[in-house]
């Protein structure tokens, strides 16, 4: 199982697409709240209690935040996912590849994204598609939310070479 940032379908007819949805999680200026992107469902179900409480977390719409020229058709659009089953064992993201090792299959491949680096609403770093699409609907405005910025190298105690600093990291997703 795995999931597909930034797009509608799973990758290939060998993989079944378990949900669609969009990506949701906590306020980029909330310290509280999930510290992870969910692909949330497009056909939620709700508790029929009537459940109700105050004091709770909250959970936004993600917006992809890209001012590449060749990303800036996306900024400031939400973001969609789908969760998909792949016809293997074992999934993995490997971040700073294009291509799988050999002997795994490439599901998809893309940008590692996450919350910018001063907002106080860390995110874990997924996989977004090379590709990315937005989410049927997409307003063109701000919504501000849990939001989907580039991720860039820093050297240091991360080595160049072979690193270089400064470039924006890919991904893979591969499966075996």
């Amino acid at each position: 199982m795995y999931t597909r940032w930034g797009w509608t379908s799973c990758p290939s007819e060998v993989t079944e697409t378990v949900y669609t949805g969009a990506i949701g999680g906590g306020h980029y200026t909330h310290s509280g709240s999930p510290s992870n992107y969910m692909c949330l469902p497009n056909d939620p179900q709700w508790d029929q209690t009537g459940l109700s409480d105050s004091t709770v977390g909250y959970i936004y719409g993600a917006e992809y935040e890209t001012t590449s020229s060749s990303f800036q058709h996306l900024n400031e659009k939400e973001v969609p996912c789908t969760v998909c089953k792949a016809n293997a064992g074992t999934v993995i993201m490997i971040p700073a590849r294009t291509t799988c090792y050999s002997g795994w299959r490439m599901e998809y491949s893309g940008f590692v994204m996450s919350e910018h680096y001063t907002y106080a609403g860390n995110k874990d770093a997924i996989c977004v598609d090379a590709s990315p699409e937005v989410l049927s609907g997409s307003s063109n405005g701000s919504e501000d939310g849990a939001l989907l910025y580039f991720v860039k190298l820093r050297c240091g105690a991360l080595k160049c070479p072979p690193y270089v600093d400064d470039k924006i990291l890919t991904c893979v997703v591969c499966s075996k």
